[in-house]
């Protein structure tokens, strides 16, 4: 099975190991990839946005 990086958008082919397990950089081709791919979310390059979490929010300050 075959897709892109989501880093680089090279081609990674998706191979399990002897014990089964997907390649150990998987989904990216490299540590390199992988470790830009942590830098981003701990600088909160990423955010995951829950409408649970607006709706407390919104009600919180509408309760001040």
């Amino acid at each position: 099975m075959k897709h892109k990086c989501p880093t680089c958008k090279k081609p990674v082919r998706a191979t399990k190991t002897k014990k089964g397990q997907m390649s150990r950089f998987y989904p990216f081709c490299s540590r390199r990839c992988k470790l830009i791919d942590l830098g981003a979310w701990l600088n909160a390059d990423y955010k995951v946005i829950s409408l649970s979490s607006d709706t407390a929010d919104s009600e919180d300050n509408e309760n001040r």
